[in-house]
């Protein structure tokens, strides 16, 4: 059993650092992405890579005027690319209630994507052969892309080098600007930049905001639980059962430190005392009578999301 003490925030008002990347990065918060990084990651990145790779002379290229070999390795990105990058969105869409992490998205990603992109670049270098001289001579007793295992194995062996420099483009635009085009929306409310001096980050969550009970209103909420067509609510000045969906629980709280952790739980982030962790089985403390249990596919992000809003600035 590992249990991880906490230290619950007071008003919310500490900084909160970004998203670690081992020990020597940080990742920025997370933002969706806009048109300008659709263009950058999908079009001007690729371009990028093609030139660089067009000053190292390639069997392909060899002997091909620059501008042919230029527009043949832009091509060649491209498909690659935008090939890969499909498979990316294809697993994300798949994979959406399992939400792994992005890496294992381009991994599946660029997998799926191997057998599409062998008969594209067996198209462009078809077209090739017939404008460019040069290029066709390379292109003759070039291995053809086929259905049979030699060929597989072969695309297979030559493609592999490309996944590390796909996952580099992948979690450097991440570094630099936040925006992760195969990752998942964080679940929990985002950790934010701050000084002591400003306003809190998040609202402390009432009871009164979720309906009228008999505890005062402004009663801190700890913890809430479904309960069928009621939700069992605890607070700081005790527990009252309301009726409320437990679904609309997630939005009418969503200012606050909090997030649901399990399909019956939605837990405030201020409250936990300590991580336990026994097994497969993690649990939120929030008192000696109280603890909340932690489904295993929101385990890994509240882990997360605990460490960063409660690691010291």
């Amino acid at each position: 059993m590992t249990n991880q003490p906490t230290q619950p925030a007071s008003g919310g008002t500490a900084k909160a650092p970004q998203q670690s990347l081992g020990q020597g990065f940080r990742f920025p918060p997370w933002r969706a992405p806009t048109r300008l990084d659709a263009l950058l990651f999908f079009l001007a990145l690729p371009v990028g890579l093609a030139l660089m790779f067009s000053l190292v002379e390639i069997r392909l290229t060899k002997d091909v005027p620059y501008n042919e070999a230029i527009i043949y390795m832009v091509l060649h990105m491209f498909i690659a690319w935008w090939t890969v990058s499909l498979g990316c969105y294809l697993i994300k869409f798949l994979c959406r209630n399992w939400r792994p992490p992005a890496r294992f998205v381009c991994v599946m990603g660029f997998v799926i994507a191997l057998i599409p992109a062998a008969m594209m670049y067996q198209t462009l270098g078809n077209y090739y052969e017939t404008i460019s001289p040069a290029f066709a001579a390379n292109w003759t007793g070039f291995q053809q892309p086929s259905w049979d295992f030699e060929y597989l194995l072969y695309f297979v062996r030559f493609s592999i080098p490309a996944l590390p420099l796909f996952l580099i483009g992948v979690y450097g635009y991440r570094l630099l600007t936040g925006v992760s085009f195969f990752g998942y929306e964080p679940r929990f409310p985002a950790v934010q930049q701050g000084d002591s001096s400003a306003e809190p980050r998040w609202q402390t969550p009432r009871i009164g905001q979720i309906g009228d009970s008999k505890l005062p209103a402004d009663a801190v909420i700890l913890a809430v639980k479904a309960e069928q067509h009621y939700v069992q609510i605890w607070t700081n000045e005790g527990e009252d059962l309301l009726r409320f969906r437990f679904s609309d629980v997630p939005a009418t709280l969503s200012a606050s430190n909090g997030a649901q952790v399990h399909r019956s739980w939605w837990v405030n982030f201020d409250a936990v005392t300590e991580i336990i962790e026994a097994g497969k089985k993690t649990e939120l403390k929030i008192n000696d009578e109280l603890s909340v249990p932690v489904s295993r596919s929101y385990k890994n992000a509240v882990r997360e999301h605990m460490n960063l809003s409660q690691a010291p600035a």
